[in-house]
């Protein structure tokens, strides 16, 4: 006995699709960025307040790194200016500059 091929094929059950297999994503589109955030450290007044970004580009480190640096004292601790916003005052990280740029030159740090 032949069985009956019926017109409509069965239907083909859903297959696991990984995540190698997916098309990519395509990026966020965001505006540029249009300015430096180390030249534009420089025009701030010292009651300003810098993000972790800026500090990160300042001191060459990777964002973790800032903020473990904040949380060991080796830089100050930031300031919370909102429920997701976190800062550092701009005379605080000029301080901390200014002290590692004696420390390089020897003229502080060590006996007079």
């Amino acid at each position: 006995m032949q069985k009956h091929k019926s017109k409509h094929p069965a239907p083909q059950l859903p297959t696991r699709v990984t995540a190698d297999l997916r098309p990519a994503k395509s990026p966020a589109k965001r505006s540029p960025k249009t300015r430096d955030p180390l030249v534009d450290f420089d025009a701030l007044p010292d009651s300003g307040y810098v993000r972790v970004d800026t500090l990160a580009a300042l001191f060459a480190c990777s964002k973790n790194t800032v903020w473990r640096r904040s949380k060991d004292g080796t830089l100050p601790a930031p300031v919370k200016l909102g429920p997701s916003s976190t800062a550092w005052r701009v005379g605080d990280i000029r301080a901390v500059l200014a002290k590692l740029a004696g420390a390089a030159d020897g003229s502080e740090g060590g006996k007079p």
